[in-house]
């Protein structure tokens, strides 16, 4: 058990520490994009808002359905 940790903890070191090839700027980079992409929606279409938009203006959700409901009965 005790090498499995001191293996973790020397890749990790060799990662994240001092004496890492890799500078930390380098890894805020990547912070900054996997949170950039979190929080930026992607964008839209322009063919995607017109469908939208007429869906919208026919009475439908803007998903594609339509605005019109089917009547369901009641089975007694």
């Amino acid at each position: 058990m005790k090498q499995f940790v001191d293996g973790a903890y020397n890749m990790t070191s060799q990662l994240f520490g001092p004496d890492s090839g890799i500078p930390g700027w380098a890894w805020m980079l990547v912070l900054a994009a996997l949170l950039w992409k979190l929080l930026i929606p992607e964008r839209r279409t322009a063919k995607d808002r017109d469908t939208a938009l007429a869906a919208m203006m026919i009475g439908g959700s803007g998903n594609g359905e339509s605005g019109k409901k089917k009547d369901k009965k009641k089975k007694k």
